[in-house]
């Protein structure tokens, strides 16, 4: 279906960057895109690109860090504080100039040299339909329901005949396997015959999760390849993100028409970009728990990263906008609200970029930027005009916010403490660290029970008493303590499901001691230990997981429920 074309060839145009000698003091530097560090005679030079985020590093108060989520960098040692090492630039020094390598890549991807009509169409958040004359694809349908564990729910509302379109494509995209891009309930009204492309991750974590729904013709292709869909004109090719995440973008040519879609990938394929005509990315930030979730920082310090956040997002979607120079911008995978009452700190604060706020730069650069507030469909003419059009038919209804909720708790109200000790045991984590829960109500209260996982040699499962809970927190030096809401821990861990879905999804209150991001927990238990595959023991608890899909059994064929027995088979 999918004829490989080989690896892209890329144009490269070295540059070096100069910096001079003569203004580099013993310890740390900076200029405006790198961080030296001088010892004696020798440096070391590394960008100024935060490797979690993207994000620009900082110097205050004689650290080196990075304002969108405190990741903490040490130039001497070249690694951040959580252990992570941050790669050096190569340089030579001549005529008192440090000459800083740094080159452009540009890619060179193939394409078929026809003129075509290119449809986009914007369904709702991540999900895209593109298609022309002969061919027609898809890319992360969201269309119905909350993600991550009912923290997001559909901004905008979805057309009615979506499944219908959905299954006429002639393959589905899948960026990776946050719930916003991988909706197991969208995903349940799909023939599971129906090609999936995804990322070929090392870990296959989004492989997996599709293997797990049933699906049946998964297509794991690797980074940098070209493809090219047979008997079409188009031709796509999958890129990494730049950060350390499991996440992708995806670039196609239709003809001579071009697409670069990052969805929310930071950092893509490490900026070695092709120009492109379209150019879809996300906008919007607050679509993650940290820092509101993060009990280390008062509030007020909170509110005041979140907005640092949203401005280092904008500024990273200015440097693509300036290297790629798109004639089209199109703002997508951002349009999500919380909507529940238990969520209402996140309603407040949890501010988001606007579509609006993109414009001036798009005029100052002449790009034009499509709002799918304005209009939803975008035809691409064959000398590259657009022609606007906005959807006239019916919406689908969607699920009631708080009929789910209800049915979300009953249907993960059992904790079995037996499963939870052999979900961690069997989970291969080790780490020099301790991990203490609390299972929680609405508000992070009401504790059911509490439980240590320690991951030092051995993982061991202990059930502990609010007492002993406190003396430990009060002893222990390197732990992450986490308040969960308990309906959302049980379905993360009894459907083995990313614990970022507890994270992003405003699931969780939490501490850490020492105030640093655990990239090794957070990596393993979002994109390694996340299938059913893994398993390795069931409890009769298990059993009382059903497939996404049944929801519709109770919430789709009636408008509200009115009746809590109608959930008993459930559990």
């Amino acid at each position: 279906m999918f004829k490989n074309l080989g690896k892209i060839e890329y144009k490269t145009e070295s540059q070096k960057v100069k910096i001079d000698l003569n203004q580099i003091d013993e310890g740390v530097n900076f200029t405006d895109e790198f961080i030296v560090f001088k010892k004696n005679d020798k440096l070391s030079i590394y960008d100024r690109i935060c490797d979690h985020n993207s994000g620009k590093l900082i110097s205050k108060n004689g650290k080196t860090f990075c304002p969108m989520h405190n990741w903490e960098f040490e130039p001497k040692t070249g690694t951040y504080k959580n252990g992570l090492v941050k790669k050096k630039k190569e340089y030579e020094i001549e005529n008192n100039k440090i000459l800083v390598s740094n080159k452009n890549f540009q890619p060179e991807i193939k394409s078929v040299d026809k003129s075509i009509d290119i449809k986009v169409r914007y369904i709702n958040h991540a999900f895209l339909i593109i298609e022309s004359d002969n061919f027609k694809f898809a890319t992360d349908p969201w269309a119905l329901g909350p993600a991550f564990n009912t923290g997001w729910w559909l901004k905008h509302k979805t057309i009615a005949n979506w499944k219908d379109e959905l299954n006429s494509c002639d393959f589905i995209y899948i960026s990776h396997n946050h719930p916003d891009h991988c909706h197991e309930l969208t995903l349940s009204y799909v023939d599971k015959k129906i090609p999936l492309v995804v990322p070929n991750f090392i870990t296959n974590s989004t492989g997996l999760l599709l293997q797990d729904l049933g699906f049946k013709n998964i297509h794991n292709l690797n980074f940098e390849n070209q493809y090219q869909l047979k008997n079409t004109e188009l031709i796509f090719t999958i890129f990494k993100s730049g950060d350390l995440r499991d996440d992708s973008g995806f670039y196609f040519s239709a003809g001579n028409f071009k697409g670069l879609l990052t969805v929310d990938a930071n950092n893509l394929n490490f900026l070695k970009l092709p120009s492109v005509d379209l150019f879809a990315s996300s906008f919007a930030g607050g679509a993650h728990g940290y820092p509101l979730n993060c009990e280390n920082y008062e509030l007020k310090d909170r509110v005041k990263m979140l907005d640092n956040d949203r401005k280092f997002i904008k500024k990273t979607k200015y440097k693509y906008l300036e290297k790629i120079k798109p004639k089209f911008f199109l703002p997508y995978a951002g349009f999500f609200k919380e909507a529940l009452k238990r969520d209402e700190v996140y309603i407040k604060y949890n501010k988001k970029n606007i579509v609006k706020d993109y414009k001036n730069f798009c005029k100052k650069l002449d790009i034009e930027i499509l709002d799918v507030e304005e209009n939803t469909i975008f035809n691409f003419k064959r000398n590259k005009n657009i022609k606007f059009e906005s959807y006239k038919g019916k919406y689908y209804m969607d699920i009631n916010e708080n009929d789910y909720l209800e049915y979300f708790k009953e249907k993960y109200k059992k904790i079995d403490l037996n499963y939870i000790k052999n979900y961690f045991e069997n989970s291969k984590f080790h780490d020099d660290s301790i991990l203490f829960i609390s299972l929680t109500d609405d508000n992070f209260e009401n504790n059911d029970c509490y439980f240590q996982i320690n991951f030092t040699k051995k993982i061991t499962f202990t059930i502990l008493e609010i007492e002993s809970l406190n003396k430990l927190l009060q002893s222990k030096n390197n732990y992450l303590f986490m308040k969960i809401r308990k309906e959302s821990f049980l379905n993360t861990i009894y459907n083995k499901r990313s614990w970022e879905d507890i994270s992003i999804g405003f699931q969780n209150k939490q501490f850490r001691k020492p105030n640093t991001y655990n990239n090794k927990f957070w990596f393993h238990f979002s994109n390694v230990y996340v299938s059913n595959k893994y398993v390795q023991s069931r409890t009769d608890c298990s059993n009382c997981t059903l497939l996404n899909q049944d929801i519709h059994d109770i919430l789709f064929k009636k408008k509200s429920v009115d009746n809590i027995s109608s959930f008993k088979k459930f559990s």
